[in-house]
């Protein structure tokens, strides 16, 4: 099953996204029809067990996803992700009948979600009351308005973390969840970034999906990682097609980039990285590619509609979102070493 998507995806990434790359990063109704159509294909079952009606598949399969949408176009990928991570964290939660029928219900209706996981974030102030809790506070960034239906949001109260759906399409009618105007951004206009306020929202126990006492945990790796290798392999393509490309050490600089992005690709499947670092060393790789590519593809990079530039504002998008402190120590000490793959 997964392996027939994965060719109907490539498809649909040549045939279609391929020739709306560049406008799918601003033309929001470009983007809804595209990430409708991948919806069609199955885009919204990866991960989803195959017992639940999911395409099912696991991490490599994740990588492969992003590596190949990274290529064709870094909003609809961006879109998708939101997605795709709050579905990898519904199962990363304690198992119940709740979660398995809600997953069961997105293999079957295609429905989206997005992410906004305040936990321990000190963005929320939470009380409980009766049946259930009193929740206010902005959670800022969230992605894929009117585009994708629910919100996964999580909140803490007495050391105890808690997970429910926000409605994101349909909202309430009274005024307890406000929504702000777009955020307008410089990379990925087009996916609706917005604010959320609460101010007394009222969450009852029944819509409470699951919860668990809070741990301390390992840093969980982001997507990013695999979306800097995927933009990096798509510079390397275009700088083998450069105009300067056969020039004698442009062709040595090309071979020793193919080996830092074949060493970064083992690292990534091995996952046996510090997640900050990895994530730091794939954004390092990819900006070293980005630079490689206008040099060898020369005046031609200047053209508005020339694919460097749309990845190049990809990776700029992906170095920013899910940011945090431990994230631009790693960013900055990377920085520091020039040689940070071949060791």
């Amino acid at each position: 099953m997964i392996t027939k998507f994965f060719e109907q995806l490539a498809a649909f990434l040549t045939n279609i996204i391929a020739p709306n790359s560049n406008a799918l990063d601003f033309d929001e109704y470009l983007l809804k029809n595209a990430f409708q159509q991948l919806s069609k294909i199955g885009g919204l079952k990866l991960l989803i067990p195959e017992s639940l009606g999911g395409l099912g598949g696991g991490r490599a399969d994740w990588i492969e996803y992003n590596m190949q949408m990274a290529k064709y176009s870094g909003a609809l990928l961006f879109l998708q992700a939101q997605h795709q991570y709050a579905i990898s964290q519904l199962l990363k939660l304690p198992a119940n009948q709740t979660i398995q029928t809600l997953l069961k219900s997105v293999a079957e209706s295609n429905e989206s979600f997005g992410i906004a996981l305040a936990a321990k974030r000190q963005l929320l102030h939470v009380q409980r009351k009766n049946n259930g809790f009193i929740v206010s506070g902005k959670i800022i960034w969230v992605t894929g308005l009117h585009y994708l239906r629910s919100i996964l949001l999580s909140f803490d109260l007495d050391e105890k973390i808690y997970y429910t759906l926000l409605p994101f399409q349909y909202l309430p009618e009274n005024k307890s969840l406000s929504i702000s105007p777009k955020i307008e951004t410089a990379a990925f206009n087009s996916t609706n970034t917005v604010s959320i306020t609460l101010e007394n929202y009222f969450v009852i126990d029944d819509e409470i999906i699951t919860s668990h006492l809070f741990q301390e945990k390992n840093p969980m790796e982001h997507p990013a990682v695999y979306n800097f290798a995927g933009a990096a392999k798509a510079l390397l393509e275009l700088a083998s097609k450069g105009k300067y490309h056969n020039y004698e050490l442009a062709k040595q600089h090309y071979q020793y980039l193919i080996q830092e992005w074949n060493n970064f690709y083992i690292k990534i499947t091995e996952n046996v990285s510090c997640p900050f670092t990895l994530r730091a060393q794939g954004q390092q790789l990819a900006e070293h590619c980005l630079t490689f590519a206008r040099m060898v593809c020369g005046a031609e990079s200047l053209l508005a509609t020339h694919p460097i530039n749309r990845i190049g504002r990809e990776i700029w998008q992906y170095s920013i979102a899910g940011y945090s402190e431990d994230q631009l120590k790693a960013y900055l000490e990377t920085k520091l070493n020039y040689n940070f793959l071949i060791r």
